[in-house]
């Protein structure tokens, strides 16, 4: 057959009316906010697989199950029954809430970069400040699920099983403000430690085994320390350790520091044995959070698309 006979395909343009996007623009609060939606809804697994469902609502149950069993056997045994108190709450359930920042900090940061997503993040009207920030107030708002709810339902479930009700809320009242600042305190400075450490690295194994030895396996080791170390010492280690600040705070806002202590047992007699002022541990807790944010924030602006 003849070449030249044979019929050629030819382009064809077709108008499908594109225009420009007149719509309303919701800016940049709206975009973080949407971020710090999507991180909070990753954190406990939802829109993901199967896995990190079991693993985020596994982990905040058994941080639940003390201020249940608080409750239950509560009513049980009448007033006056507490299985764990307030201030000891954190350190009964600490390696729980080790387990959960590393699990999520390691998630939250290291998928985006190993995924390769931050450009698309930044191409939104976000700042690479922004990014970061959402992500820390999604951790941390998990972390509350851990923290703040099982200490609400122990004050709520000794109130409703009070015999005088109204006589019991007008002296533990002032637990409220407790409960919420040590919380508040405790969530915040765990979810930016963990993600400072966990931004640094795109593999998940070591992330979480960075995150695990910065926050548990440093309270181990202090602990040790502190048993063969004078007050002085024992008091440097112990305010340089992210389990150790955030015990002793909680300790310091419950006003249950022993007034003294001779010997290095549980937690409330090693932060008496440091023999320091309460507002330091608080202090320390604040200053280890606002050096870790500061180095986070440092490298994501330094950080290469």
């Amino acid at each position: 057959a003849n070449l030249d006979q044979v019929p050629q395909p030819r382009g064809v343009v077709y108008d499908l009316g594109y225009r420009n996007y007149d719509g309303p623009r919701l800016g940049r609060r709206y975009a973080i906010r949407s971020l710090y939606v999507l991180s909070l809804r990753n954190t406990f697994g939802l829109g993901r697989g199967t896995l990190p469902k079991v693993l985020a609502f596994g982990l905040a149950l058994v941080a639940l199950l003390p201020a249940i069993f608080t409750v239950a056997f509560g009513a049980v045994a009448g007033e006056g029954f507490e299985f764990v108190e307030h201030h000891e709450y954190f350190g009964l359930i600490q390696i729980v809430i080790v387990l959960f920042v590393a699990a999520m900090a390691s998630d939250l940061v290291g998928n985006d970069r190993k995924n390769n997503t931050l450009p698309l993040y930044f191409s939104r009207p976000i700042e690479r400040d922004d990014y970061l920030l959402a992500k820390i107030a999604a951790l941390a708002t998990a972390l509350m699920s851990l923290t703040l709810l099982p200490q609400l339902l122990v004050f709520i479930g000794n109130w409703l099983g009070a015999t005088d009700g109204t006589g019991w809320l007008g002296d533990n009242i002032s637990d409220v403000w407790r409960i919420g600042a040590s919380s508040t305190l405790a969530s915040v400075q765990l979810a930016v430690i963990g993600l400072a450490i966990a931004m640094f690295t795109t593999r998940r194994a070591f992330a979480l085994t960075s995150v695990l030895a910065a926050l548990w396996f440093s309270v181990v080791f202090t602990g040790g320390l502190v048993t063969v170390l004078g007050p002085g010492w024992a008091a440097v280690a112990m305010l340089a350790t992210p389990g150790y600040a955030m015990n002793a705070a909680t300790y310091v806002i419950f006003d249950a520091v022993p007034a003294r202590a001779d010997r290095m047992g549980e937690m409330a007699d090693q932060v008496a044995y440091a023999d320091l002022p309460g507002w330091t541990w608080i202090v320390a807790l604040v200053a280890q959070t606002a050096v870790a944010l500061f180095f986070a924030i440092r490298r994501y602006r330094k950080v290469t698309l």
